[in-house]
């Protein structure tokens, strides 16, 4: 006998946008562990590049260890996305690390969902973390694909929602990815 089919429980704020992340609980910094389920990270053998990401944001992002840039990534790793002009390889990518930190308070990072092939790994991933100005929490979303070789990060795809963090801290007015989409400039 097949088994039900259980339909999943979605919030949604109309048919074609689901509700945003800043309707999603928020959880301080703080308390949260900075990787969480569904990935494990005491499973390594599971899911050896996962596992090496999951290193990867919680020494270099959440840690600010920045020794750990050389330990996982060689200095000719080639980086994609919205940093990828501050991370050119002649740049030293603890800079931009320590750039993107210092705007931020405490960071947890954890991984939703996670896929590897023999030499490939994306994660989708949300940060929470906190506007140090006036403490008020908040969670940005993001999605990295990397390619390893030779058990470090050999390429980088990032794509995280910049937009979000800046209209969090104050940076960019509120639903500015909105006002650009009709058109209009920022003021």
């Amino acid at each position: 006998m097949p088994k039900p089919i259980i339909e999943p429980e979605i919030t949604a704020v109309s048919p074609r946008r689901a509700a945003p992340a800043h309707d999603l609980p928020q959880h301080s910094a703080e308390c949260a562990p900075a990787m969480a389920v569904p990935f494990d990270s005491a499973c390594p053998a599971e899911m050896p590049l996962t596992r090496l990401l999951h290193y990867w944001f919680e020494e270099v992002w959440c840690k600010g260890n920045m020794d750990a840039v050389a330990e996982v990534m060689t200095p000719d790793t080639l980086i994609y996305g919205a940093i990828s002009a501050l991370a050119e390889p002649e740049c030293d990518y603890g800079e931009v690390v320590a750039a993107l930190r210092n705007l931020l308070g405490p960071m947890t990072v954890t991984f939703t969902h996670a896929m590897e092939t023999a030499d490939w790994v994306t994660v989708r991933l949300l940060v929470r973390t906190c506007n140090p100005s006036d403490g008020m929490p908040f969670q940005i979303t993001g999605q990295v694909m990397a390619r390893v070789a030779d058990g470090k990060i050999a390429e980088l795809h990032s794509n995280m929602d910049y937009f979000r963090m800046f209209e969090k801290l104050g940076q960019l007015p509120p639903e500015a990815l909105a006002v650009c989409m009709t058109g209009e400039r920022l003021k």
